[in-house]
């Protein structure tokens, strides 16, 4: 079924999608359409696969490099690869079907194709394309996405493969066996998190068929493939200058002329291997952040794929790179509309900055319009106008006068949100903005002119419902399409439809259908000329099914029809023009008007379109008489195409029933009145003198409320002090106050609530987090504070439930050692034998100690921290090696010992809080006591009329915040800086004052002594601050008029008043005594305190040394072990690649083998086809030339003559054998292998040749036929010759880089067995040098050794001063000695030099004799004096051998005589080597057994009773004790050495200084000492 013929032209296409097809044409591909460009002549050519005969919709497509081809995969299930011939556009040959769906597609540089499969396997299959068979299929497993898998340039290529989930490069090679291949993974290689930026284009092979990548810093690197690692090859400077602190950006790599091109988003480098270094030969530095990729050609040229399928060539200016456009890209289309006042087939288009003309035969752009921020826009029905609006609310009116002109001719701007869509119907443009207000506008034409009209923006039902969208019709009248539900997103659909129209009379009426369905869509046909009635067709909601209405004059909607299409989904959207045009994600349709197969509109229908992957589509039209088709993708993808012939394909549409004279029921209406624009501007308000006698009365009391509320302000500044904030405190009796004073109160009541919630929440919230805090602890680890001291000490937190699912793992693990003691345990204690006995010898004479063999995890007495500081709990426990042993010793140590002893010590914890609590009681206490004595001294002072004095400040302690759990955890507001910075207002409480005045407990006793008087106990203290009343004659008259009577009262008065100063002043001292007594009590309650806190103190620190000792000495066995565990780790990995890389070699041999066996064919074939050739050869020379004697030498100069053609062109095996044969007479029926152009000419050069005009006259026609099938046959033998040799050359290629990959491979290997031998060197040292841990007994230090541990049980704990003081007088007598020694050293070195000297003298002397004995006893032999006498005979006969010869000869001699010697000792070197390999064979046997005996040692080990070595080390243990007690014994020998020395020391210095020493000798008697002898004394 052919749908579309021929695709125009199409706006833009994806960038990454490039591809060459041949040596000089590139291709592109949007969806299902491929677009080809000539580059040298710039001709551009469509391909689109939509039908059985063309391919069922491109899914993946490639091109490739060398031919001109390019395939692609078909989007069905089981697809096909179609592989299609450039320029022609026609088959070249199809692979066969599978049931695998295709993620990408490859060709190699020959005959291969490369396919990767979908989802689960992602299978690897290749294809000969020539011959049209899979060779093989290998399941991968790995994510392969385009430009994951990158081929190497040979006749079979390696295939490189990403794994971007692993970060790891897979390299596979072609094995083939007889009739079967498959892919065999020769490398596995670990890239890195380096790499994940550049995952797209960071990997390609070179010239030197080498694998080079590129990382997110811009290094350039080679993967040796057989050493499964990254060799840096180059890198920029900013790498070099930074390092890792550069921030990663994605690379590209592209392999280029010898070279490469590494690019980022800012510039590109082409670097090129120059001296084995690659350096930087020209630089791209203009910014690339539009670039996708880089492609190159067979041709050496280089081009950008930029945005939108934008194609840039680089050219090289000098060292820099310039990009050059050479072919451009369209922009994304927002929208389009057709024209139909045009004669040209036009299409308008609107961009993101202007609308446009585009041209619809060729797509080019005829005029453009540039506006900036355009974003919705509509055009006329029948005139050249059309309506632009802006996301800044702007209406811009442009004419078209012809197709390449147009013009804005208005331009008006509207105070509103963004233009959200827009409809223009003849003089009347309805907007809607992007706060759901529709917008009228009028439009005049004569001149031209736009004004707002009114807004339709106040309509508040409006803003609640969802618009789905609106129709501007006849009238004018405007349909919004609603749904009630406002959550819809869009496009959405609607369910009702409301008709506004608008009167000359400002009324605005609002009618409201509801529709019989929901719908999706909404179109209206405007007829030419006046609208009697409106054609509105709507699509269903999720259906295939479309209704036709119409509106007809009395303004009655009428349903008329309903029609249920052929589509295959759901309709999505319609259009109207001559025919309905219907779209989803399957297709497009065209319902046909008329037909003559229906009288029914729309009831016959086609595809015009189908699509056989999902897409969605915004918009299509049919125009110009159903001879284009456009349509607007959601990816603002334009594409234009020519309709074929509708005829065909034709299908029926179902009609579904509908109610006879349906008219859809109106719910509502709704006249509201409106005011235009241009009224509002125009109006203007007159006031009546009344109205401005009330604005005055107004003004007048507004100013006397605010003097009143002025003068409340100053007077609320002067009583509070405040002078800012907001003044609530007047309230005036005002209707309209006492309204907004009941909505504060209501509004009052309700924040009120939410504060009383919110304070219910944090409460709750506090409460939640102090349960949480102490879920899961007893007690948080809070603190007890010394009084007036800095002692403090905290409590150990617990958990309140123990976590027993650990425990329980390790519960029954060594049982008999944690059962706890039980009576029959007890019993069995006293029935055990006594334990040896061992003298303390820190206690007395004859008191005996006895110890227990204890049980760690078994406490035994009252303390637990006694037992875990038990002497035999302090050393290290050597039998715990395995991390079971160590987590088992972790989880019962925290268990039995670590808890229970926290517990122990918080019982202390919480008696020194309850003592603090009682002492702050007590303290407090006696300071009321003490305020009370200092009040009475006070008064006694007044009273006997002496100077007070101010009290001290008493302490008066508290419990500080940490230590209190609820101070802990809540903050009050002390503590939050700057809660309220206004000041405090002014509060009057005096009354405040009196109420707690009444509430007080003194007030109601004295008040109580005053009313009973005389009735209560009086008490002395009380009675003494009472003065004694003066006598009234006192006041009242002189002493000298006293009475017997008056002197009477006056004596007894002064008596009085004599007695009541001494009881004051004896009530004084006994304040004074009290004071003393309650200070004294008070300083004893806060040193029992005190005391009691520096002892639990103490003990805090010593529990905390026990735990902190037990956790070093678990850190360190954890440490060990880990330590442990790594390198037994590090050696098993290092076998696995040990293991990995044999089995590597081991195939790599296999392949080698293959290979030389594959070799060994290719040299048996090219012997059989030279063989061949030199037969051609004696039969053209021996035969042929004997039937043509006479023009042998012509015949001869036209068998050697050939086609003048470059070397380069037979440069494949491949070209050269499909050359071959087609020169071969034999032709068999195949597909032919396209060719380049210049083999065609040499085809046709050879045919010319063999034309009959070249004959020479000589030469008959039979014997030239024979002539040129000899010719023919020797041009086949030589291109098969080349062709072979090529395959020679390769083949050998091929075994030189196998031979180089085992030899890196045997040296990975000898590198890994290295490091299994030094790990397994370090594992040792590691089992041997195990760190212990000594704590010294008296000082609590912990310190590492290493090495052999020694006994510490005797070393003391010295002061530093005493030590210092020690060494300082160990140090003088030192010195003094060393003086001492120094002057006898060098007494005795003058001494030993003289001494020397004399020896040196005497052996001269000696020796002098010897020579003068010896010369004078010289005797001379028989044939020396011979010689002597005979020296001219002698000299005579040694002149013989200077004659000539006479040398060489004796040369010859004497080397003979070498070579001879070499021999034997060659012979002896063999069989030493013979021995040498014999002894090897011997080693390697030897090297077999001792790893047969190491895995017999590690089995035997991992069988052994643990059980039976405790009970073999318990037996060693107590042979330790008896080698200990005599090791004690003998230090209790030695232990005196010391003492020894120093009194040794003592008398060597008096030694010293009781015998005389001799000084050095004066200068003048003795030569001075050499300096050699000075210089050797320290």
């Amino acid at each position: 079924m052919n749908i579309s013929s021929t695709i125009c032209w199409c706006n833009k296409y994806e960038s990454s999608s490039i591809q060459n097809v041949g040596p000089n044409v590139l291709g592109l591909r949007q969806g299902n359409l491929i677009k080809f460009i000539q580059m040298s002549t710039g001709s551009v050519s469509y391909f689109r696969a939509e039908t059985v005969s063309t391919g069922l919709y491109i899914n993946n497509f490639t091109g490739h490099n060398r031919f001109p081809l390019f395939a692609f995969d078909e989007t069905v299930l089981s697809p096909q690869i179609l592989i299609y011939k450039y320029p022609e556009l026609t088959r070249f040959a199809s692979l066969p079907k599978s049931a695998l769906t295709y993620t990408m597609l490859k060709f190699s540089e020959l005959d291969l194709l490369i396919a990767v499969g979908g989802s689960p396997n992602y299978s690897i299959c290749v294809f000969n394309f020539r011959t049209s068979t899979k060779i093989l299929e290998h399941p991968t497993f790995i994510v392969t996405k385009l430009f994951s898998l990158v081929l190497s340039n040979g006749n079979s290529p390696a295939i490189v493969q990403y794994d971007k989930k692993d970060m790891r490069i897979l390299c596979y090679e072609m094995c083939f066996i007889e009739k079967d291949a498959y892919l065999h993974q020769v490398s596995e290689v670990e890239m890195g998190k380096n790499y994940v930026k550049s995952a797209n284009h960071f990997m390609c092979f070179g010239d030197d068929n080498g694998l080079y990548v590129v990382n997110d810093f811009g290094e350039f690197s080679q993967i040796d493939i057989a050493c499964f690692a990254i060799k840096s090859r180059w890198s920029p400077t900013y790498v070099n200058e930074h390092g890792c602190e550069m921030i990663t950006r994605a690379h590209a790599l592209t392999a280029y002329k010898m070279g490469f091109l590494i690019a980022n988003i800012s510039s590109a480098m082409y670097i090129k291997k120059k001296a084995g270094n690659f350096t930087v030969e020209w630089t791209i530095d203009q910014g690339l952040r539009q670039v996708e990729l880089f492609i190159t050609n067979q041709n050496g040229e280089l081009y950008a794929s930029r945005e939108f399928g934008d194609i840039a060539q680089v050219v090289l200016e000098e060292n820099n790179g310039k990009l050059v456009q050479v072919a451009a890209s369209g922009k994304s289309v927002l929208g389009f509309r057709t024209f139909t006042c045009f004669k040209e087939e036009c299409v308008l288009v609107l961009y993101n900055d202007g609308v446009a003309i585009i041209d619809l035969p060729y797509g080019k752009t005829l005029s453009e319009v540039n506006i900036p921020m355009t974003c919705a826009f509509c055009s006329h029905r029948n005139n050249p106008y059309v309506i632009v609006g802006t996301v800044d609310g702007n209406l811009v009116l442009i004419n078209f006068e012809k197709s390449t002109v147009g013009n804005i001719v208005y331009q008006l701007q509207c105070d509103t949100p963004a233009v959200f869509a827009i409809d223009y119907h003849d003089n009347c443009i309805v907007f809607q903005d992007q706060a759901k207000g529709f917008n009228i506008v009028n439009v005049e034409y004569r001149p031209i002119k736009m004004s707002q009209y009114f807004a339709i923006s106040n309509d508040q039902v409006l803003r609640q419902v969802f618009v789905q969208s609106f129709l501007l019709v006849e009238g004018p009248r405007l349909l919004v399409m609603i749904s009630r539900d406002k959550t819809l997103k869009t496009p959405g659909h609607a369910e009702e439809m409301w008709i506004y129209n608008w009167t000359k009379d400002r009324r605005l009426h609002r009618r409201e259908l509801t529709l019989p369905n929901s719908y999706v869509s909404f179109f209206v046909q405007p007829p030419m000329g006046r609208w009697v009635t409106i054609e509105i067709i709507a699509v269903v909601k999720d259906s295939t099914i479309f209704d036709q209405f119409v509106l007809n004059e009395n303004s009655e909607l009428q349903w008329i029809a309903s029609i249920r299409s052929a589509h295959y989904g759901h309709i999505t959207g319609l259009g109207l023009t001559k025919h309905l045009l219907t779209w989803g994600v399957d297709g497009v349709m065209v319902h046909f008007r008329q037909h003559k197969r229906s009288k029914k509109p729309f009831m016959m229908s086609r595809f015009v379109t189908l699509h056989f992957a999902p897409q969605c589509l915004l918009r299509a039209r049919e125009c110009y008489n159903s001879k284009y088709l456009i349509v607007l993708s959601a990816d603002y993808v334009l594409w234009v195409a020519r309709l074929p012939s509708l005829a065909d394909n034709v299908r029926e549409n179902e009609d579904l029933p509908v109610p006879e004279r349906y008219v859809v029921p109106q719910t509502k209406m709704v006249s509201v009145l409106f005011v235009p624009h241009s009224v509002k501007m125009e109006v203007r308000e007159e006031f009546t003198p009344a109205d401005l006698l009330k604005r005055d009365r107004i003004r007048n009391m507004i100013q006397d409320f605010s003097a009143k509320v002025t003068a409340l302000i100053d007077y609320d500044i002067s009583v509070t002090g405040k002078s800012k904030g907001i003044f609530k405190k007047f309230c005036y009796h005002y209707k309209w106050l006492e309204a907004l004073t009941e909505e504060a109160h209501k509004l009052c009541a309700l924040e009120r609530e939410s504060l009383m919630l919110a304070i219910k929440d944090q409460c709750r919230i506090r409460d939640w987090i102090m349960k949480f805090v102490t879920r899961d602890a007893i007690s948080i680890n809070y603190k007890v504070r010394s009084i007036s001291a800095e002692a403090n000490f905290e409590s150990f937190s617990l958990v309140r439930k123990p976590n027993m699912m650990v425990f329980d793992k390790y519960r029954f693990y060594d049982l008999e050692d944690h059962m706890r003691l039980s009576v029959m345990s007890m019993d069995e204690m006293d029935e055990e034998p006594s334990y040896p006995e061992i003298l303390d010898e820190q206690g007395e004479a004859g008191i005996k100690k006895v110890t227990r063999d204890l049980k760690l995890y078994v406490v035994e007495g009252p303390s637990v921290y006694d037992h875990i500081m038990a002497a035999q709990f302090q050393l290290q426990n050597i039998g715990t090696v395995t991390s079971n042993q160590i987590f088992n010793d972790n989880c019962k140590f925290s268990y039995y010992l670590a808890d229970p002893l926290k517990q122990e010590f918080n019982k202390h914890f919480h008696e020194a809080q309850q003592l603090k609590r009682e002492t702050i009681d007590n303290v407090l206490n006696t300071n009321v006591v003490l305020a009370k004595i200092y009040d009475n001294m006070n008064i006694m002072l007044r009273l006997l009329r002496m100077d007070t004095f101010q009290p001290p400040e008493l302490t008066a302690p508290s419990l500080a915040k940490d230590e209190v759990i609820k101070c802990i955890m809540e903050v009050d507001d002390s503590e939050v800086k700057a809660i309220n910075r206004r000041r405090r207002k002014t509060i009057d409480t005096g009354g405040k004052r009196g109420r707690l005045l009444l509430w007080s407990v003194e007030f109601w006793a004295r008040a109580l002594i005053v009313m009973m008087d005389g009735v209560i106990e009086k008490l002395w203290e009380e009675e003494i601050k009472k003065d004694i009343p003066i006598p009234e004659f006192v006041f009242k008259k002189q002493p000298h008029e006293y009475s017997l009577e008056d002197q009477k009262v006056y004596r007894a008065y002064e008596e009085a008043v004599s007695h009541l100063e001494d009881d004051r002043r004896k009530y004084l001292r006994i304040l004074h005594e009290n004071e003393g007594k309650t200070l004294q009590l008070k300083t004893k309650h806060i040193l029992k305190l005190n005391q009691r806190v520096s002892e639990l103190m103490l003990l805090k620190l010593k529990y905390d040394f026990a735990l902190t000792q037990n956790l070093v000495r678990m850190l360190n066995l954890k440490t060990i072990n880990h330590v442990r565990d790594k390198l037994r780790e590090k050696i098993n990995g290092f076998r696995s690649d040990f293991n990995k890389l044999n089995d590597y070699i081991k195939k790599y041999s296999y392949l080698l083998e293959f290979w030389e066996a594959t070799m060994a064919d290719v040299r048996t074939r090219l012997e059989a086809q030279q063989a061949r050739d030199r037969a051609l050869e004696r039969q053209f020379r021996g035969n042929y030339l004997n039937t043509v004697p006479h023009a042998s030498h012509e015949m001869t100069k036209l068998f050697k003559k050939r086609p003048k053609l470059s070397n380069k062109l037979f440069s494949t095996s491949l070209i050269c054998s499909e050359v071959a044969h087609k020169l071969s007479p034999k032709q068999t029926n195949r597909t032919p292998f396209p060719m380049p152009k210049e083999i065609n000419d040499f085809l046709a050069f050879v045919a010319e040749n063999d034309a009959a005009k070249h004959c020479p006259p000589q030469v008959d026609a039979k014997s030239w036929d024979v002539f040129v099938k000899l010719r023919r046959q020797k041009i086949e033998s030589e291109l098969r010759l080349k062709g072979i040799g090529y395959q020679l050359i390769d083949s050998q290629t091929y075994m030189n880089n196998l031979t180089n990959d085992i030899a890196s491979l045997k040296e990975s290997k000898a590198q890994t067995q290295k490091n299994i031998d030094d790990t397994i060197q370090q594992y040792l040292e590691a089992m041997r040098n195990m760190t212990l841990q000594l704590t010294l007994t008296l000082g609590q230090v912990e310190v590492d050794i290493r090495g052999t541990p020694k006994s510490m049980e005797n070393c003391v704990l010295m002061h530093v001063d005493d030590i210092n003081d020690v060494n300082r007088m160990i140090k003088d007598a030192g010195l003094k000695k060393i003086k001492a020694m120094q002057r006898v050293a060098v007494f005795r070195r003058q001494v030993i030099f003289k001494e020397w000297e004399h020896k040196l003298y005497k052996a001269n002397i000696a020796y002098l004799k010897y020579m003068l004995d010896a010369i004078e006893k010289c005797k001379v032999t028989i044939e020396f004096l011979n010689i002597l006498r005979n020296w001219d005979k002698i000299k005579a006969e040694r002149q013989k051998y200077m004659v000539a010869g006479a040398i060489e000869r004796i040369m010859e001699q004497k080397m003979s005589i070498y070579r001879k010697q070499i021999e034997r000792i060659n012979i002896k070197i063999d069989s030493v080597k013979e021995k040498t390999l014999d002894i090897k064979r011997r080693n390697h046997l030897i090297d077999a057994k001792i790893e047969r005996l190491k895995i017999d040692v590690a089995f035997q080990n991992s069988q052994r009773d643990i059980m039976m070595e405790q009970r073999r080390d318990r037996e060693q243990r107590e042979r330790m004790e008896q080698i200990k007690t005599h090791r004690q014994l003998l230090d209790n020998v030695r232990k005196h050495y010391a003492h020894v020395l120093e009194l040794q020391t003592i008398l060597e210095l008096l030694r010293l200084r009781t015998y005389p020493t001799l000084g050095p000798p004066l200068p003048q008697c003795h030569p001075p000492v050499p300096e050699y002898i000075v210089n050797s004394v320290p």
